[in-house]
């Protein structure tokens, strides 16, 4: 199985539970993993400040404001039933503003899974406070305005009910800034804030549009992982209908060896559990007659924090088979990631394959020759395939 992701495939594995960038990973539309009839419009979380290099030991061997890696990374995203990148954005003056300017004409020309176009929104970062000179209102009006201007008239920028949606990922525990008056001054915009679950939470920020869930790592490695924070914001988010709600869900939470800032905190993997168990939380609370308007998957490419979902989701998988006469018997490790199973041939020199239920067992054939068994795991999550199957 190639690397089939925008990854670069020599990049390795890291300990904090991030994949190889050779990995094979399932393209099953991530929109399967929602509740039936849902209109969600899934976003990635992105990062856009590779530059090629060794950056706080990692170098992921791309640069973001590459066209070439954006058209890669692009085409990943509706080959797994993407809607949309949210952009974490620091400033005008960043390295994140070059790689949202790079990504900006060439997005208008992809088409997602769900037939519309691709959509991109901008995530005020914080950070943008220590890019720019004077006071933190004065400094976060500037960014809106250069946003505003660069950004939000863009045929492909992300809207809701006519009004651009515009993230922010920590300003709210900055001092001295006023979201009235920045609302007063761009009625036209929804600003979505990073909810902290504190008083006030994210819905309560003054003129709040909305808000949105993010990771919450703990000092404990536990397994099961600890996501009762989704809970409370589903919950929470229920009861303001008329804001927007961003969910979240995420494979895990790893910093550990390369993102001291973060100190030792975690949110265990749980093989594939983690991911698969953040969705199931939202069709618990959301259904086809009430919609959650946006998912965002935390995160495509941060590898400091164990969370990039563009080399998949490690679901620790092994697979064996075993031969009897003319049937296939083929025992996975487990079968709660898997989507389902395929039957690879070769004959004639043309491959064919027949697709199975992720619970088979046995699999017959009628010719001799050699075969390959893929598990082709749920949305996001890698494949595995077996070694080669010799049938007499």
């Amino acid at each position: 199985m190639p690397a089939n992701t925008s990854a670069s495939p020599v990049t390795a594995a890291l300990s904090n539970g991030t994949l190889a960038g050779s990995t094979d990973v399932s393209k099953v539309n991530v929109h399967s993993l929602l509740y039936p009839g849902n209109t969600t419009k899934v976003l990635v979380h992105y990062l856009p400040w590779f530059d090629g290099g060794m950056d706080s030991g990692i170098n992921v061997n791309y640069n973001t404001s590459d066209p070439t890696y954006i058209k890669g990374f692009l085409a990943d995203l509706v080959s797994r039933g993407v809607d949309g990148v949210m952009i974490d954005w620091q400033g005008q003056t960043d390295i994140s503003n070059t790689g949202s300017l790079a990504l900006q004409p060439i997005i208008q020309s992809y088409t997602t899974a769900q037939n519309g176009p691709m959509q991109f929104a901008i995530m005020l970062d914080a950070n943008l406070l220590n890019n720019a000179s004077g006071t933190n209102q004065a400094k976060v009006l500037a960014a809106v305005a250069y946003i505003n201007k660069q950004y939000l008239s863009d045929p492909h920028y992300l809207t809701y009910n006519g009004k651009a949606v515009v993230g922010d990922f920590g300003l709210t525990a900055a001092s001295g800034i006023d979201w009235n008056a920045i609302q007063s001054a761009y009625p036209k915009i929804s600003f979505v804030h990073l909810d902290n679950a504190t008083s006030p939470d994210g819905f309560g920020i003054p003129s709040s549009g909305g808000s949105f869930l993010w990771v919450n790592p703990t000092s404990s490695n536990a397994a099961p992982a600890d996501l009762s924070t989704m809970d409370d914001f589903y919950t929470r988010a229920n009861q303001h209908p008329n804001q927007i709600t961003m969910g979240s869900t995420y494979k895990g939470f790893n910093p550990v060896g390369y993102a001291s800032w973060d100190g030792n905190v975690y949110v265990n993997q749980q093989c594939g559990q983690t991911w698969l168990d953040g969705f199931t939380k939202i069709n618990q609370y959301y259904n086809s007659a009430k919609q959650l308007p946006f998912l965002q998957l935390t995160t495509w490419d941060d590898y400091y924090e164990g969370t990039p979902l563009e080399t998949g989701v490690d679901n620790c998988l092994t697979l064996k088979t075993s031969v009897s006469g003319r049937t296939i018997t083929v025992s996975p490790s487990a079968t709660s990631t898997l989507d389902h199973l395929e039957l690879w041939s070769n004959n004639n020199a043309a491959w064919t394959q027949v697709t199975y239920p992720a619970n088979t067992t046995t699999i017959p054939v009628t010719n001799a020759g050699t075969y390959y068994v893929k598990a082709v795991g749920k949305p996001f999550i890698k494949n595995t395939l077996s070694s080669a199957i010799t049938v007499n």
